[in-house]
This record gives structure tokens, C-alpha cells and sequence, in this order.
């Protein structure tokens, strides 16, 4: 989990997850840490190693100071100090399509308004190897303490861009070869029936709403997730692991194919 300290871009990072996540990942960007004062049991021993090899600063602080500075959020009894999250700016993004090329997998998510459901799409996107995430600037949830908790480190890992206009970004998305796929409940092509393959933009939107009106149309195909149930939708976060599963078993089978050959 992660809190923005207010005096620029520094962060803070509680939890155990997320912050063994970002000392495996980006120990770079640890400042500090506290932990909880006498703590012998669980993870904190091993985090506290873990941070000492790489000579990060820690101090051992009463519950109360770690419940203070986590805002009341689940600390499990360990703050970092960081220096920020993932998040790239436009110019990096088009730089990281570019370099990737044809193998480009990207997840856009039409204004998504609960943290909860970026974080856990962030950590679907970390587990089926997604170059980026792309969300709107505005409207849209952002990197709350809550979506970080949901993403138990993934934040640290899957590259974020927050961009000014949805519609402009898929604009450029196909004009550099990407095929862009929308998901709707409604639509009878299901993804099962797509032939989906990279350089690809899978788009989820947003919850109750679903895509609007100019990303749909800007979409190269609709497909949905064939429900056999009661339940008439999935939430944002589940859809988006399916679309972005069954594009990593259609790809490997392609391969597989091809190697067979």
C-alpha cells in the first residue's frame, strides 16, 4: 500500500507484500523505513535483513506512529519511505510501444472508479506480463492507499500512465500497429471466438457503465465473456484477467503450433 507524502513525489509504502515487492523489485527507491517496535514473529525479522544488506536506514517505532502515518490503513507493522510508484508520463509510454514492437500487450481501463479494482487490475496485469496499464488523468481512480494495498506490490512493477485524453491515446495506439479490442457484456462475439494476437489493446470499462460512447467506437472488435450463471457481469478486475489469459493461452498455442511444425 502506498500514501503520497505531501511534499512532492515521495511516497510511503506499508504492508509486507508491497513492501517486500518493492525491495525485490525497485530497492532503489527505498529512502527509509520504520518497523514495529519488538517484532520477532512473521516477515518483519526477514524484511528487516532484507533492508539492512542494502544499508536503508530503519528506525523501530511504537504501533501508534506506524497507525499515525498509515492513516489508519493496514501497516502489519512496516513503512517504507519511497521515492514514488511506476507512473510514466506520455513520452516514456510511446517510447515503451515502440521498443516492444510487435510483442506490445497493453490493458486500458475506461475510467475505472474504484482504487480496490485498479489495484487488482494492476496485479492481474503484473501476472499475465502487461507492458502498461493506461488510465485517464481524470475521472478515474488514481494510486490511493487502497489501490496499492490491492495491488500488493504490482504497482511497483507494471509501468501506469495516466493520459489526457483516452480517445487521442488509442488514436496513436493504432496508428502504431495495435488492434484494439473492447470488452461488452452485450456483444455476441465472445473472446473465445476472437483470434487475439499482439501488438494488442485489450479495454475494460468502467463499472455499471462499460465503455463509452467514442472509445467504443474507436475499438477494432467487441468480444464478451460467455456467462453461464445468474450473475449477468463480472467485476472489472476478473474480466480483465480473462481477456488477458486467454490472450497468453492463444499466443502460446500459436507458438506451440508453430514449433510442432
Amino acid at each position: 500500500m502506498t500514501s503520497k507524502n505531501s511534499g512532492g513525489s515521495l511516497h510511503r509504502v506499508y504492508g509486507v507484500h508491497a513492501v517486500r515487492a518493492l525491495i525485490d523489485k525497485r530497492p532503489e527507491a527505498i529512502l527509509d523505513a520504520k518497523i514495529l517496535r519488538g517484532s520477532k514473529a512473521g516477515a518483519i525479522p526477514e524484511l528487516l535483513r532484507a533492508l539492512d544488506s542494502l544499508q536503508i536506514p530503519v528506525k523501530s517505532v511504537q504501533r501508534a506512529d506506524l497507525d499515525r502515518i498509515s492513516g489508519g490503513g493496514s501497516h502489519q507493522g512496516v513503512i517504507v519511505r519511497t521515492r514514488g510508484t511506476q507512473e510514466i508520463d506520455i513520452r516514456e509510454f510511446e517510447e515503451l510501444i515502440v521498443n516492444r514492437g510487435k510483442s506490445v500487450r497493453c490493458l486500458m481501463l475506461d475510467g475505472i472508479q474504484d482504487p480496490r479494482n485498479l489495484g487488482a487490475c494492476l496485479r492481474t496485469a503484473d501476472a499475465a506480463g502487461v507492458d502498461a496499464v493506461v488510465v485517464p488523468r481524470r475521472r478515474a481512480a488514481g494510486l490511493t492507499p487502497t489501490a496499492l494495498k490491492a495491488a500488493t506490490g504490482a504497482a511497483e512493477t507494471v509501468p501506469l500512465v495516466r493520459v489526457s485524453n483516452l480517445a487521442a491515446t488509442l488514436r496513436w495506439l493504432k496508428s502504431a500497429g495495435a488492434w484494439i479490442v473492447g470488452a461488452d457484456a452485450g456483444t455476441p462475439r465472445t473472446v473465445y471466438d476472437a483470434r487475439l494476437e499482439t501488438p494488442i489493446v485489450l479495454l475494460v470499462g468502467s463499472e455499471g457503465r462499460g465503455l463509452r460512447r467514442l472509445t467504443r467506437e474507436l475499438c477494432d472488435e467487441i468480444v464478451s465473456i460467455p456467462m453461464q450463471g445468474t450473475v449477468g457481469s463480472l467485476n472489472v478486475a476478473v474480466a480483465a484477467g480473462v481477456l488477458l489469459f486467454e490472450l497468453q493461452r492463444q499466443v502460446e498455442a500459436r507458438a506451440a503450433a508453430r514449433r510442432s511444425r
